[in-house]
């Protein structure tokens, strides 16, 4: 199993016993996790209550008392969330100077800082008589939560017993679901106090656990490790481990203290430390895992519980106790967790909670979907169903990410960067939790259902990221724990420092390469591992990218035709350069060469198709781009088949110079083109010639009526030259996060896996050279099929359902071959046949399904939504965006593909979800709309209108 293993101790001091000293040393200190469950569940609760909205949020009062507001729209309010989300900046803010008091001045006094602090907030909070009041009192909060997260994840860590870590230290993460399932209860109790004044008592309660937190933390004993730390004499801390362990026989725990600590003395630049290499594991852990805490989407309920069974038409009563039941629930599950953590493990538990949380997202996002419209309440029967999978959720992630979130980061960090590596920790924590604070009633109210989809999906890439990169770490001891990175199948390879499939051009040009095929030893996945490989290929893309941006000044100042003509002569010249390679070095070369002329064809093809094209054809047209794209993968791949033949060794020169073929049809072709009618009215041409252009191209005399679209959005905009710094003013900001979502998305499909590498694949999974390059033939000639077939379909069905079509066929054909791979295809010998053909014919569905999807129309919507104004500019930085991550995968896909293996599949599977989402949501259709109208569908579309309809009415002030 991938990162499956687990490391045990040679010294997991079984000699200690579990000690009354620890177990009240670490109730006291886990009230600092009470403090933060407090703050999640009092905020949600009061900004439920009507007479807090009333008193402090007047405009969400008065909108929920309005029909016409949506259901998903009655508590989107900057002021609110603004509100919530506060103490999460100044906790953010607070964490790094807590790491500096935390490592100089002990555990401890972190601790009773941060009480002090909190009870601050509380009053201010209590006594507050307007907004401002109430938001001060939250910063202080904040700064409180601050020194409370930062050090007591990491006093019970280091107080517990290797053997019972898990247990003590999911404490934090069972006072934190006390705190807030007391805060619910007392919500539910104050929300009934006649007067309106109820809220004052909920934020008030708050002083009491933060009282007991600062009284008790003085009389906390430090840790033995921040006292060998912090210079004391050992002989203190071996006494107070002797207290702690109930036993005298801590020698070897002692020596391995004082041995962490004192092989790194000298070492003060914690934060300079923790980007070494030979700690990168245990930093990447530090910001993924409380990113993931939060995008499971947990302070959706945490904070809005009672909101959320508000929108489903809960009343307020009802809403609070339903909110008590989902904190008991998880308090419950946390309980749980302590008890099997240490048992089953971390990894386990990270399993299953993620496969329990999607299905309850999954499920409560179809009920809202299709039973909750914008006005209306869900039916009881539905929102019963809703209320217990929010229960499912909730018992899910508490004993899953909710505990282990504070537990792995709590443990994996050398004593030398424990202190900063739980302050990145926390801070991200904050910095996530904020975002989500801040951005959730808006997201609530423009995806609506859809918030649960997007949690959900994120749901599916950490528990991923757990199977593969997360090794087991129960009962390892804390001075020990270096020992799970160095033996884990990925990270060992980190912390030790550590034409393509001929083998003629492999042994001339990649010799390690070659040499590494005839080794029995070398995993399958890792055989064509190579960064001189890889920069071979992915050379193009970075020469593309650069000459993207001026291809766009060539395309706007002189024509498209200008940009094809150079286009196809840079490429020609890479091509004898290529063909005509002795060493890598004129090898890649020659691959620059042929990224100019890439940058000049993609910059100017799209725009051209797509402006000589009918509108109710522009598609068909248009998606010939990717037709002719798929043509000449096409003729690669079988000149490769034919070549790889031809005895001697010298086929792969056939191969790179017959690309001379189209560059010198298409330089010489280009000569002969006609411009584009939108080119020479934008070049300020005479509208004469323009016309007749028009005429020409159309097949009749009425075009007047084009014609004056193209000079009217030609005129209003003649004076605008700085076209970048107006793509990214607010009117075009739908277009600008088209040019670069969409070409990413592209990317993110993983086409240019099986583009680049399908002989190398097919040899990954068992199957011979000539039999690589042959069903590399075949995926080609789906893909163009698909293609061509989306050409006669995309002006009919539209862009968004092929779109979704195509997402729905990549995603499942991803699926399934990742799952095959994972099963069958070892680190050593092949697939059988019978799932070698079944891989062969998934891979050939994904084609066909990018082939009529992604692929034409990765090009096509692009070059069609841009007003004439910015469309060069725009397309500059779509072609510039796809070179960015056409790189990006190419320069990581054979890497990728030897550490995450079969993994690799499912990783773009997961981004295929997130887009075919985004399409679904954020997409309007364009199909058949001129160019010269395009701006309509910005202006009708159910989430852009708000973005753009707010910059119209501004001009409109001004114009006035």
């Amino acid at each position: 199993m991938a990162g499956g293993f687990s490391i045990e101790s040679e010294n997991v001091q079984s000699n200690g016993k579990i000690t009354l000293y620890v177990v009240l040393s670490c109730m006291m200190a886990g009230m600092g996790g009470l403090l933060f469950g407090y703050d999640i569940g009092v905020a949600g609760g009061v900004t439920s209550m009507d007479s807090f909205l009333k008193k402090f949020f007047h405009k969400v009062y008065i909108q929920k008392e309005e029909a016409k507001v949506s259901n998903y729209c009655v508590f989107d309010s900057q002021l609110l969330t603004s509100f919530t989300s506060s103490l999460y900046v100044s906790g953010l803010v607070t964490t790094f100077f807590a790491s500096y008091v935390t490592k100089a001045f002990g555990r401890k006094a972190s601790i009773v800082a941060g009480g002090a602090a909190f009870l601050a907030g509380t009053a201010l909070g209590g006594a507050a008589f307007n907004v401002l009041m109430l938001i001060f009192g939250r910063l202080l909060l904040g700064v409180g939560v601050g020194f409370a997260n930062q050090a007591v994840p990491l006093y019970l860590s280091e107080m517990a017993l290797p053997r019972l870590r898990g247990a003590i230290s999911n404490g934090f993460q069972l006072s934190l679901c006390i705190g807030q399932l007391l805060a619910t209860l007392v919500n539910y109790g104050s929300e009934k106090i006649e007067g309106g004044w109820g809220w004052r008592v909920s934020l008030s309660v708050a002083g009491v656990p933060a009282s007991v937190l600062i009284l008790g933390a003085l009389f906390l004993p430090e840790t033995p490790n921040s006292l060998i730390q912090r210079g004391h004499d050992p002989q203190k801390a071996k006494l107070l481990l002797q207290r702690i362990r109930g036993t005298e026989d801590v020698q070897a725990e002692l020596d391995d203290l004082i041995k962490a600590s004192s092989s790194k003395a000298n070492n003060k630049q914690s934060y300079k430390i923790i980007f070494k290499r030979r700690y990168r594991p245990q930093l990447v852990m530090a910001v993924a895992m409380p990113f993931f805490q939060q995008m499971t989407g947990i302070n959706v309920i945490g904070f809005y519980a009672p909101l959320l069974f508000r929108t489903i038409g809960l009343g307020e009563s009802v809403s609070l106790l339903s909110a008590v039941m989902t904190v008991l629930i998880g308090t419950v599950a946390t309980f749980l967790s302590m008890f099997i953590v240490d048992k089953l493990g971390r990894r386990a538990l990270f399993m299953i909670g993620g496969i329990q949380m999607f299905a309850s997202e999954v499920i409560i996002g179809g009920i809202m979907a299709f039973h909750l419209k914008d006005h209306g309440e869900l039916s009881k029967g539905y929102a019963l169903v809703v209320m217990v999978m929010v229960c499912i959720y909730c018992a899910a992630f508490s004993w899953s990410w909710g505990p282990l979130g504070w537990l792995v980061p709590s443990e994996i960090f050398p004593l030398e960067i424990r202190s900063v590596g739980q302050s990145i920790t926390v801070a991200v924590s904050f910095i996530f939790t904020f975002a989500v604070g801040q951005t959730f009633l808006a997201m609530l109210c423009h995806l609506k259902s859809g918030i649960f989809f997007f949690f959900g999906g994120w749901v599916v890439v950490m528990t991923l990221f757990v199977y593969y990169l997360l090794p087991e770490t129960k009962q390892v001891p804390l001075e020990q724990m270096e020992k799970v990175w160095q033996e884990h199948w990925f990270w060992k390879r980190i912390v030790a420092g550590g034409v393509t499939s001929m083998e003629p051009f492999l042994k001339k040009f990649f010799h390690k390469v070659y040499l590494k095929k005839e080794e029995a030893k070398v995993s399958n996945y890792c055989v064509f591992d190579s960064q001189l490989l890889t920069s071979f290929t992915s050379s193009l893309y970075v020469a593309g990218l650069v000459t993207s941006f001026f291809a766009s000044y060539v395309t706007k100042a002189f024509g498209r035709k200008p940009s094809m003509v150079a286009g196809g002569a840079a490429f020609l010249a890479g091509t004898a350069f290529g063909g005509a390679a002795f060493n890598v070095y004129m090898l890649i070369v020659g691959r620059l060469l042929l990224g100019v002329g890439v940058g000049f064809a993609n910059q100017a093809v799209p725009l051209y198709l797509s402006e000589m094209a009918l509108p109710r054809l522009r598609g068909a047209t248009s998606n010939g781009f990717q037709l002719s794209l798929g043509i000449g993968a096409l003729f690669a791949t079988l000149i490769n088949y034919g070549t790889e033949k031809i005895e001697g060794g010298w086929g792969w020169r056939v191969s790179l110079a017959m690309a001379a073929v189209p560059a010198s049809v298409l330089t010489l072709g280009s000569l002969f083109l006609p411009e584009t009618p939108n080119s020479l009215i934008q070049r300020g041409h005479d509208h004469q010639k323009a016309k007749l252009l028009l005429q020409r191209i159309r097949g009749t005399e009425d075009v007047q009526a084009e014609l004056d679209d193209l000079i009217t959005a030609s005129s209003s905009k003649a004076n605008n030259e700085q076209s970048f710094k107006t793509i990214l003013k607010r009117r075009y900001r739908p277009q600008l996060v088209m040019a670069v979502a969409i070409p990413f998305f592209q990317q993110m499909t993983g086409i240019n896996v099986i583009a680049f590498y399908a002989p190398l694949l097919f040899r990954t999974i068992g199957l011979g050279e000539s039999a690589s390059l042959l069903s590399a033939v075949m995926t080609a000639v789906i893909g163009t099929a698909s293609t061509f077939i989306s050409m006669l379909i995309v002006d009919k069905l539209g862009r968004r359902a092929l779109f979704i079509i195509g997402g729905i066929q990549m995603f499942a054909s991803q699926s399934i071959v990742g799952g095959i791979m994972a099963f069958h295809l070892k680190d050593h010998g092949g697939l059988s046949k019978g799932y070698a053909c079944v891989v062969l014919a998934m891979i050939c569905i994904y084609v066909a399904g990018f082939g009529w999807s992604w692929g034409p129309l990765g090009w096509l919507v692009p070059s069609e939504i841009f007003p004439l104004e910015i469309r060069s500019v725009g397309q500059s930085i779509t072609v510039a965006v796809s070179f960015i991550f056409t790189f990006a995968v190419g320069q990581t896909f054979l890497a990728m593909l030897c550490h995450l293996k079969s993994g690799i599949f499912f990783f773009f599977g997961g981004w295929v979800v997130v887009m075919t989402l985004f399409v679904y949501y954020l997409l309007p259709e364009t199909k058949s709309l001129p160019l010269e109208q395009m701006e309509k569908v910005w202006q009708e579309h159910w989430f852009w209108k708000t973005i753009v309809a707010e910059t119209s009415d501004k001009e409109h002030k001004r114009e006035i």
